[in-house]
């Protein structure tokens, strides 16, 4: 008999992430490690920025939007986040989203269950996390961890994303927790390599997983609305 037969459906989908993320993981490693990987990974960070022609867009129109409403008015807000060495490489875009006016915040660390989020000023130093699993985190002032109350566009990490929505993390739920806290009117999207852009259904869903709207590859920005590849 099959040992994992009488799982009930959360424990069989607990189960089921934790042998894709090993998966996942591994294949990453393999393609993107190494000095050749690492060349690779630089290649696509070029080409993953240049595809968010719309993000930056969107980040220009509410500048302007800003700008006219006067001095007062904040910038708009964007969460990136600072890549391990093997995750899809945001900071190319990340500094473009900054140039056009965007103000910048990364998550960091923190004692809770709750991601706290740093300001960056787009120049600024990142330095090594005090987090296990997480990527650098800026200089710069802390915002606590409402910080996303306010944002219009969150590029969020993620080891996979299929093309029914469904996003798989490193599996401590900071994300998921995260985007319960965003605006409706904000714009989500992944941001993973083009192998883990998945086929609906590869990934399973729970109950907290939050649902991802959009996805940005090397290959270009995938509506999950309407499942549109590049």
């Amino acid at each position: 008999m099959d040992e994992h037969a009488h799982e009930n459906p959360s424990a069989e989908a607990s189960r089921r992430k934790q042998d894709l993320r090993r998966r996942l993981r591994s294949a990453r490693t393999e393609r993107y490690g190494g000095e050749a990987g690492a060349e690779r990974r630089r290649e696509e960070a070029e080409r993953l920025a240049a595809h968010a022609a719309p993000l930056l867009a969107l980040v220009d129109e509410l500048v302007a939007a800003s700008r006219a409403a006067g001095d007062d008015s904040p910038a708009p807000r964007v969460s990136a986040y600072h890549p391990t060495p093997t995750e899809a490489d945001v900071m190319p875009l990340a500094r473009l989203l900054a140039e056009h006016g965007a103000e910048l915040v990364f998550p960091a660390a923190s004692s809770g269950e709750q991601l706290d989020w740093v300001l960056w000023d787009g120049s600024s130093e990142f330095l090594p996390s005090p987090g296990r699993g997480f990527g650098r985190e800026p200089e710069g002032p802390r915002l606590g961890t409402e910080a996303l109350t306010t944002v219009a566009l969150v590029l969020a990490p993620a080891l996979a994303v299929d093309l029914g929505g469904t996003r798989i993390g490193h599996g401590a739920g900071y994300y998921d927790r995260a985007l319960t806290t965003i605006p409706d009117e904000a714009r989500v999207v992944a941001v993973v390599h083009p192998t883990e852009l998945l086929e609906a259904g590869t990934l399973p869903r729970e109950e907290h997983d939050v649902p991802i709207p959009e996805v940005l590859t090397a290959e270009g920005l995938v509506s999950l609305v309407t499942s549109a590849r590049p």
